[in-house]
């Protein structure tokens, strides 16, 4: 959280306020750009930080001290892909300054989070790396669905729901 600002948790509540507190497209883009944060966002904000410290525990108690790592990486892997996929759904912004990454670019990441990630996890983060795709796609076709395409906020949330959901899963399978 402190080396990249809270981007990703801002991200996830940007979202959570704009997809839930805005009855169109336009309206909820302008509610994610907003610096004041919403009921949705507060509750996003306590449920990801709630559920990403008890995980954490357990995974760390357990000895598991370098599986958290890997969800880490696997997780951010995912955010190409999507920016690939799906359009920016606004003309400005941080994501659309990034612009659409190329293919090359996709899966010299996605098989760079995969092979740092194997000595961490084992084949788990094959696993993991589907998994984390799929959540990639619901979380495309949402934001689609939403405010037509991707933003940084959407990126970030994206981030966040495939960490939690990796560090529930490993948390199930090692306790």
């Amino acid at each position: 959280i402190l080396l990249s600002g809270a981007m990703h948790e801002d991200g996830l509540a940007d979202c959570a306020d704009g997809f839930w507190g805005g009855f169109d497209p336009a309206r909820r883009l302008d509610i994610m750009k907003d610096s004041q944060i919403g009921s949705y966002g507060v509750l996003a904000l306590i449920l990801s930080m709630g559920l990403r410290w008890q995980m954490l525990a357990l995974l760390l108690g357990l000895g598991h001290i370098w599986s958290p790592l890997a969800v880490a990486l696997l997780s951010r892997a995912m955010l190409p892909l999507l920016m690939r996929w799906q359009p920016n759904a606004r003309r400005s912004g941080l994501s659309q300054s990034v612009g659409r990454p190329p293919r090359r670019a996709i899966f010299l990441g996605l098989g760079l989070a995969v092979v740092l990630s194997l000595p961490l996890l084992g084949l788990i983060s094959f696993g993991l790396g589907v998994m984390f795709a799929l959540v990639t796609l619901g979380i495309g076709h949402l934001a689609h669905a939403k405010i037509g395409g991707q933003t940084g906020d959407v990126l970030g949330a994206c981030q966040q729901v495939c960490e939690i959901i990796g560090l529930l899963t490993l948390s199930a399978m090692l306790a």
